[in-house]
């Protein structure tokens, strides 16, 4: 579910896109020595029909490459949305170089009426896979099958 070309963790991924990136926030730090931009309070990016909200948004950009996104670590209360898919947690960090999405502090992401929780949630963009960790407390997952006309009707007339 949070795997795939479609997925919504994937879709976050912020380079994969060529739509422009906007964010709003109430406050905005450049480090130019570092060169990370922080965002902090109400924070708001969206790109295409994608968006994501924190309190916090920290962008590390690449020393080698002009303006090219590094790292992207959102803080408190994350949600990311993209029509009838979205997730929430704690903290999402999307990494460029690794190709990965980590969402925890009690992740959850929804596709429509299905839902898979853990304390992390790994998408590993370049490979098709996720996943979901427990930490403390176990996974959960609720799966609602495909809804394809009535059951045992394949075949029969």
């Amino acid at each position: 579910m949070a795997g795939g070309q479609d997925s919504l963790l994937n879709a976050l991924s912020f380079s994969s896109k060529r739509d422009p990136i906007s964010v709003s926030s109430d406050g905005l730090e450049f480090d130019y020595r570092t060169r990370v931009i922080t965002y902090k309070g109400g924070v708001e990016v969206t790109q295409g029909d994608i968006k994501m909200q924190s309190a916090t948004l920290r962008v590390v950009l690449d020393d080698h490459a002009e303006n090219r996104v590094k790292e992207v670590v959102a803080e408190g209360n994350v949600r990311v949305s993209k029509g009838t898919r979205w997730a929430t947690g704690g903290r999402a960090e999307f990494d460029q170089a690794k190709q990965t999405v980590v969402l925890s502090n009690d992740a959850v992401v929804h596709d429509g009426s299905n839902e898979v929780s853990g304390d992390r949630i790994i998408v590993y963009l370049n490979e098709n896979r996720s996943v979901v960790e427990g930490g403390n407390k176990r996974v959960r997952a609720v799966l609602f099958p495909p809804k394809s006309g009535t059951p045992g009707a394949e075949g029969g007339s």
